[in-house]
């Protein structure tokens, strides 16, 4: 009953917040320097004034910034997102259309980030202060150090152009054909299809990506793990289990691993909503057709609706992530209740 009373209580704050987001991101985009008109019309176009009067009718901007607003809530209430002024197509069929990608990719880079992070973390935290620990430690460093952009742009020099071992930008090579969309995600799809070959090469397209993501992810979960890991370690029932005699493994694996889990889940959350938000520059440079290219477009273009619409996917992706890791806390550790 106070799980169900606490679900209750998230959702309906998280209407309250989204609302919030919608309006704090709706006046910032009035903030921006520049004409949405002069942005997406022609010059030819911008010479006739009945073109650029039709033009700010369709999309409201002939009118007060605050009747923007009240109208914009209104559709929102409506789960009406707007049209993009940038394709003329409405924002939820674009976010439909590019979300699949962006969640295919994160889904790809969460997993490796995950179950590489949790692993350097359990085995720097065996081998404390070796050489094991120390080669680890510094992995990790890099990865939450290194540009993402920059490390994009080594791993596609060095493993696509010079080694040739791995495709390029694109979720497909040119040989092959988008799978009929079923799921949106080219792996699943081309199972669905079964087009052996075209789910391997979805899934190579995903690995250089998919590690450059997971890189900065990795870093912190790995650092997070080892540092619970071994405050765990130093408790008392721990050292009682040693004087046991119970295996190292075992004493890891069952008695201090859930424990320490429990900070590794908020980091894993709140990577996984950061890169469901999508990565705009990392999409970019490989060519993705995701959020995070979506998003470069809009702001590109100065499509308001596009930009809110982002925003919001990113807000409400981070408000389910967050429920979601609180609610597995208590079923890795039955101490912690949510009231």
């Amino acid at each position: 009953m106070d799980r169900l009373k606490f679900i209750v209580k998230r959702l309906a704050f998280m209407v309250v917040m989204l609302l919030g987001v919608a309006t704090i991101v709706f006046f910032l985009t009035k903030l921006v320097p520049g004409d949405p008109v002069t942005a997406n019309l022609s010059q030819r176009a911008l010479n006739d004034p009945e073109i650029v009067e039709a033009y700010k009718i369709k999309y409201g901007l002939d009118k007060p910034v605050f009747m923007q607003y009240l109208l914009y809530i209104r559709n929102l209430l409506r789960l009406d997102l707007g049209t993009s002024i940038r394709t003329n197509k409405t924002i939820m069929w674009e976010l439909g259309r590019c979300f699949p990608a962006t969640a295919e990719l994160a889904i790809f880079s969460i997993i490796l980030a995950a179950v590489f992070g949790i692993f350097f973390g359990i085995i720097s935290a065996m081998k404390r202060n070796s050489i094991i620990d120390q080669l680890v430690r510094a992995i990790s460093v890099c990865g939450v150090s290194i540009p993402g952009f920059w490390f994009a742009l080594l791993v596609l020099f060095f493993f696509y152009y010079k080694l040739q071992i791995m495709p390029g930008p694109g979720r497909l090579s040119t040989a092959f054909s988008s799978p009929e969309a079923v799921t949106g995600f080219f792996t699943i799809d081309a199972l669905i299809e079964g087009d052996i070959p075209k789910f391997l090469d979805a899934l190579k397209h995903l690995i250089l990506p998919g590690f450059v993501l997971a890189a900065f992810t990795m870093g912190l979960i790995t650092r997070t793990a080892r540092s619970n890991l071994l405050d765990v370690l130093s408790t008392d029932y721990i050292r009682t289990a040693k004087a046991k005699g119970t295996p190292g493994r075992r004493m890891i694996m069952h008695h201090a691993l859930g424990n320490a889990l429990i900070p590794v889940l908020t980091v894993i959350g709140l990577g996984f909503g950061n890169l469901l938000g999508g990565m705009v520059l990392i999409e970019t440079i490989f060519n993705w057709p995701g959020v995070g290219q979506f998003a470069y477009n809009s702001v590109k273009a100065l499509d308001y609706p596009g930009v809110i619409g982002v925003s919001l996917l990113i807000a409400l992706n981070y408000m389910i992530i967050n429920t979601v890791v609180d609610i597995l806390y208590g079923l890795i550790d039955p101490r912690v209740r949510t009231k």
